[in-house]
């Protein structure tokens, strides 16, 4: 394994968890712990799952880029389209909840998505790239 062609990977190891840790004490510090413990997910539990997401994305795309490079662009449209609707799927409890935490949590929720979305667009942009 050339650490050249899993370089989007290593990325992803180094920024998101300094991200998760970083949004794990803002919560821990921040929010109420009542509110924190009515969560349908705890925080760790919706970065593991975006985490796992994102690697099978980014491993599909490094792949997608050694056998049909000029398809990449919509691959990763279409890997991006599953991914949204699996998150869609895993929020559902959360999205069928009418509690005074289910706001906060589906705030938070999304602002992780965003997260792991725009690390995603980032590095399979240095993919699309590379010559």
């Amino acid at each position: 394994m050339s650490r050249k062609k899993y370089d989007v990977i290593l990325r992803l190891f180094q920024i998101m968890p300094a991200v998760a840790l970083l949004h794990i004490l803002i919560f821990q510090f921040g929010i109420p712990s009542q509110t924190y413990q009515a969560f349908h997910y705890p925080v760790y539990t919706v970065y593991l799952f975006f985490f796992i997401l994102s690697l099978v994305l980014l491993f599909i795309l490094i792949k997608i880029n050694e056998t049909k490079p000029e398809q990449l662009g919509f691959v990763f449209l279409v890997l991006i389209s599953i991914k949204f609707a699996l998150s869609y799927i895993f929020l559902l409890p959360v999205l069928q909840d009418n509690t005074e935490s289910t706001y906060m949590e589906k705030i938070n929720f999304f602002m992780i998505f965003i997260a792991f979305l725009a690390v995603e667009v980032v590095l399979a942009s240095r993919l699309l790239n590379k010559k």
